[in-house]
């Protein structure tokens, strides 16, 4: 089994999209959009993103616009966790995704032995980054 988390979004899916590709170094390897599909779908509609993919090290983050109308929610309780290999990485993809958004815990050190921090990004998405100390 893999768990692959599915991120929906209320019409700046390319957006996010483009910019998670960015900050981790991914590849879209897939997007379909509402037009594509056999349902009647408004013109303003059609180039939105029904279904997308971006892979980063072996990591598969699906993201969507949601259907005309949806509102996505930034409130919830779901952050997205990602274990970084060392602290140059971990402060490089920290900073990427900080801009224009919130951290609410700064990186630093902690007493499990590891360096972690959390910020919701500009769209939204609470994220916790991790990276194990070297013994």
């Amino acid at each position: 089994m893999k768990l692959n988390p599915y991120v929906l979004f209320s019409g700046n899916a390319e957006e996010a999209l483009n910019f998670y590709k960015e900050v981790f170094g991914g590849k879209i390897l897939m997007i379909s959009r509402f037009g594509e599909a056999p349902q009647k779908v408004d013109d303003d509609w059609k180039q939105k993103i029904m279904h997308s993919r971006l892979e980063f090290d072996g990591n598969i983050l699906m993201i969507s616009d949601g259907f005309k109308g949806y509102q996505a929610r930034t409130d919830g309780n779901i952050q997205l966790s990602v274990e970084i290999n060392t602290v140059e990485k971990l402060n490089e993809v920290f900073s990427k995704m900080s801009e224009g958004g919130k951290v609410t815990m700064p990186l630093a050190k902690q007493f499990w032995g590891a360096t972690f921090g959390m910020l919701q990004d500009k769209f939204g998405i609470s994220w916790m980054f991790n990276c194990e100390d070297k013994k």
